[in-house]
């Protein structure tokens, strides 16, 4: 199925190049896709969000979920759930600040939390509300402080494989077994680490998805991630929101609305014990561990995904 898709979609559209206009510069200012969008292949925009203008995928009617990618994804990590899910909602999956073709600016300051919640926060004002925010890795914790500070604009909360900031926090600063599986960011944080990841031809990166992704994702995704600065985009959201291998989150952040989380127990970096201790955080929490998937959930089991967000919207 995603890759019969695939290869009915142009190369250049899957990446970021929107049809032809009157104007091909425009930057979309009101909800382009009032009406819904094709449910058989995305449809993608710039869209101005305030800050910056972010590069946005549609697929499918009816109430609308918006789709919000970690590190080192863009907006197609979600096309294997978008596939499954486009007959019955409408799925906006944004590439966010920094990643793909969407704005990149150049501080590191530029990447701070409170800002990357502002851009969904303006996206989510262009689309109309409420929504409901689904957030992996990264995403997942742009979304955590989405729900928090966006107030009615989010109505329903899922998250998949992301750690809560504050809980995150403790297990950084008391467990071994946490602290060694996320190591990995003394290097994140590295500056020019970015050159690293895209030597031989991104096989740093290449070999932390393992076999996420397709042979043609895989052609997409080197695309994405050769695109300018785009590496150095998300590498930022570490070195922004992180100070001394801690999150620099200097609030706790409390959801008031019907959350769900997910968790492939076989995540290595992110470990299942981040579902410990959301309780006093979330007012209406639902658990499912999710055995036999990793960290790359969306990817693995799609339909799993699918199924438990089709049960959680009423």
């Amino acid at each position: 199925m995603r890759n019969a898709l695939l290869a009915s979609v142009p190369l250049l559209l899957l990446l970021g190049c929107p049809p032809a206009s009157d104007d091909d510069d425009a930057i979309e200012a009101a909800d382009p896709w009032a009406d819904g969008c094709d449910a058989a292949a995305p449809e993608l925009r710039m869209i101005d969000v305030g800050e910056v203008s972010l590069h946005v995928a549609c697929q499918g009617s009816g109430p609308t979920l918006v789709l919000l990618h970690g590190f080192p994804e863009f907006w197609m990590g979600w096309s294997a759930v978008m596939n499954e899910l486009a007959s019955e909602f409408r799925l906006i999956a944004p590439d966010q600040r920094g990643y793909n073709v969407s704005d990149k600016p150049f501080s590191v300051d530029d990447y701070r939390l409170d800002l990357l919640v502002a851009d969904i926060g303006g996206l989510i004002d262009v689309l109309g509300g409420p929504v409901t925010l689904v957030g992996h890795d990264w995403g997942g914790g742009v979304a955590w402080a989405a729900a928090t500070d966006l107030g009615e604009r989010v109505d329903r909360l899922v998250i998949m494989n992301a750690p809560h900031m504050n809980v995150f926090a403790d297990l950084l600063a008391n467990d071994p077994a946490q602290q060694q599986a996320f190591s990995y960011l003394d290097f994140f944080v590295t500056p020019g680490f970015e050159d690293t990841m895209v030597a031989n031809d991104f096989s740093f990166l290449t070999s932390s998805l393992g076999d996420a992704l397709s042979a043609d994702e895989l052609v997409l995704y080197k695309e994405a991630w050769g695109q300018p600065r785009a590496i150095e985009g998300g590498l930022n959201w570490y070195r922004a929101n992180f100070t001394d291998g801690l999150p620099n989150v200097d609030r706790e952040l409390f959801v008031d609305v019907p959350t769900l989380v997910l968790w492939g127990m076989d995540d290595e970096a992110l470990l299942p014990t981040n579902m410990t201790g959301l309780g006093p955080y979330v007012s209406d929490l639902t658990t499912e561990e999710v055995q036999g998937a990793s960290h790359w959930i969306a990817h693995e089991v799609p339909g799993r995904v699918a199924d438990s967000i089709r049960a959680f919207i009423p």
